[in-house]
């Protein structure tokens, strides 16, 4: 067995590629099988390097890998043109001479008759003289066309209402119908796997293959991605392409888990697996057939609960490009620890870190946190005598922190809250945060102290804005 994902390099991976790309590698390690990443970049005007680049680092991020490739067609072209003329010598294609104009003044008259348009093939039989410009053909005969694919069950389709359709343009560039059939039997694959705006070129495909004298591979034409509002998928109604949702925050095991699921289920409740996983369950034939919804909400839902699950260790190498500077390891470890459970994503989790990040000096209150935190004629010495304690506290750590603090409270014969919010104020800028004695032992006992000191400082000039 063997299946390939082909995009084209005309844009960003989007999404719906990116499921394909998953659903073609989950049937492959299902069954064995191999995967094939194929670079359809035969249309010269609208390819670019650039965006089969970023395809591939996309995939690799997302997880998906495979066991042959990239393969670029254009590195083909002269392989494409070798199958052509082949089937002009076996009577199954032909070259076509007709101009541009020619062609145009036929589409009118059958316009004219209200019928639709479809190539005369009057070219059939004609001959030109050699080097005359011109295209190449396929002689579609009368007939029916039938297959079985393994999502939408037995297809039909009528020859009679297929044109002749072109394999090689004048420039001598194949046609997507061509290179797709050449390079699917050169490369032996037996299964495809592709988006079902692809089922109308199906037949097309069918009639090559036999021509060739090569069994079809078996299809399978996956269902459209819809958005909320179940029209297709768009900018509108949502971030489209794998990249978007990596710069957003999301881990790569979340988004292939979640792509997973669009369309396929492993039964019962379960939504949270792996891609081994996966592979040992999945099949195309189990693909529902009937569209589905990309839930936004229910990927960051899905994001999150992979952020809780992961490692700091594991987490770390996704998170450092939201941050703004490095951080030590063991800091950096310890933010994660306390914020891996509260974020949806890995931009939320550096946003929520970002006291951290601030300078000491640099920190700005929020307006509602200090409403509600700094108040009290009694709060510049309560602080004061917290400053002393804290600074007094060895080892500088949690348990030490919180006892000198609540030893403190009972002293001053007042609640802990007292003590406990406005330093959350003083030292995050923020009414919610981790432990506060979590984060003060992640900033240090200098910081903690310094921006503790600071926040005292700055009380008459809180109070006098109120």
């Amino acid at each position: 067995m063997k299946l390939r994902f082909a995009p084209s390099p005309t844009g960003f991976l989007h999404v719906g590629g990116a499921r394909t790309a998953i659903f073609n590698l989950l049937h492959a390690r299902r069954y064995g099988g191999q995967m094939l990443l194929r670079i359809e970049d035969t249309d010269v005007e609208r390819s670019r390097q650039h965006h089969a680049e970023q395809i591939v680092s996309s995939l690799q991020w997302l997880g998906v890998d495979w066991d042959e490739g990239p393969v670029y067609q254009s590195d083909r072209l002269e392989r494409y043109r070798e199958r052509a003329e082949e089937l002009i010598r076996r009577g199954a294609a032909y070259r076509c001479y007709c101009t541009v104009e020619e062609l145009e003044a036929e589409r009118l008259a059958a316009e004219a008759k209200g019928i639709p348009y479809r190539y005369s093939g009057r070219c059939r039989t004609a001959v030109a003289p050699a080097g005359t410009r011109h295209i190449v053909r396929f002689k579609v005969e009368t007939g029916g066309i039938d297959f079985h694919d393994l999502i939408r069950g037995d297809v039909h389709f009528d020859a009679d209402l297929i044109d002749d359709f072109v394999l090689l343009r004048s420039d001598g560039h194949p046609t997507y119908h061509l290179s797709v059939v050449v390079d699917d039997i050169d490369m032996a694959i037996t299964h495809v796997a592709r988006g079902d705006d692809h089922l109308s070129n199906t037949p097309k495909h069918i009639l090559l293959f036999r021509a060739f004298g090569s069994e079809p591979p078996v299809f399978a034409h996956l269902p459209l991605i819809l958005g909320p509002d179940r029209k297709r998928l768009s900018k509108r109604t949502g971030a489209t392409s794998a990249e978007e949702y990596r710069d957003m925050g999301v881990v790569p095991r979340a988004l292939f888990n979640f792509l997973t699921l669009l369309g396929w289920s492993p039964g019962g409740d379960r939504e949270i697996f792996s891609k081994d996983e996966a592979a040992a369950m999945f099949d195309l034939s189990d693909v529902n057939s009937a569209p589905a919804v990309f839930d936004v909400e229910k990927l960051l839902w899905m994001n999150g609960q992979y952020l809780m699950r992961m490692t700091p260790e594991e987490i770390r190498p996704h998170l450092l490009p939201f941050l703004p500077r490095p951080v030590p390891d063991a800091e950096l470890r310890a933010l994660i620890v306390m914020y891996q459970k509260r974020a949806r994503t890995l931009r939320e989790m550096a946003g929520q870190m970002s006291f951290y990040f601030s300078g000491d000096e640099a920190l700005e209150y929020e307006r509602e946190a200090v409403e509600k935190h700094a108040r009290g004629d009694d709060l510049a010495p309560r602080m004061r005598a917290l400053y002393e304690a804290l600074s007094n506290a060895e080892p500088f750590d949690a348990a030490t922190t919180e006892r000198a603090l609540r030893n403190l409270a009972a002293t001053l014969e007042v609640g802990a809250g007292k003590l406990i919010h406005p330093l959350r104020l003083a030292l995050t800028g923020r009414s919610v945060s981790p432990p506060i004695f979590d984060v003060a032992v992640v900033l240090g006992k200098e910081r903690t102290l310094r921006r503790l000191a600071r926040f005292i400082d700055r009380l008459p000039a809180i109070a006098a804005s109120r």
